[in-house]
């Protein structure tokens, strides 16, 4: 029974505005930042369709994000952020890997449930094996339609 629920943030939660862009989030935030006046906002967009799939969950399901490194942590982005989600982990910041298992027993540990109790989104094959492989329930993130309905009929809502 899934009793917990770990999203990805970097093309889950937040995409580029620039849609042939395939490089990393991260990186992108990371350059653009140093320009004066750099808004978020003007280049990424908060996937508000999920936000509001999670926002409907969170009193009856902890949500968290386990994502790779720092974007997340932008201030623009925390005002959708807090009120949603109890935690944000990075693996960057818990010195890991989201393509090993290890990362996510570390997740498992640090929320304190069973791997088999946390449904965990990534749109990353390799995090997603990951994942599988310490024992967590996973989707693989292509769309909001897709995901959406499979996370219904997971937690049966």
């Amino acid at each position: 029974m899934i009793k917990v629920i770990v999203s990805d943030f970097s093309r889950v939660l937040l995409f580029p505005k620039d849609k042939t862009y395939q490089g990393g989030l991260n990186s992108l935030h990371r350059k653009l930042s140093e320009k004066a006046n750099y808004n978020p906002f003007n280049y990424f967009e908060l996937n508000q369709e999920l936000l509001g799939l999670y926002k409907s969950l969170k009193d009856k399901y902890p949500i968290y994000i386990f994502t790779t490194d720092a974007i997340q942590d932008a201030p623009e982005f925390q005002p959708y952020l807090k009120p949603i989600f109890k935690d944000v982990l990075s693996a960057k910041k818990m010195n890991t890997d989201k393509k090993l298992a290890e990362a996510y027993n570390l997740i498992t540990d640090h929320i304190g449930v069973n791997p088999d109790q946390i449904l965990y989104i990534d749109d990353t094959i390799e995090n997603i094996q990951a994942a599988k492989q310490a024992g967590l329930n996973t989707f693989l993130y292509a769309n909001n339609e897709e995901l959406l309905k499979q996370v219904r009929e997971a937690l049966d809502t």
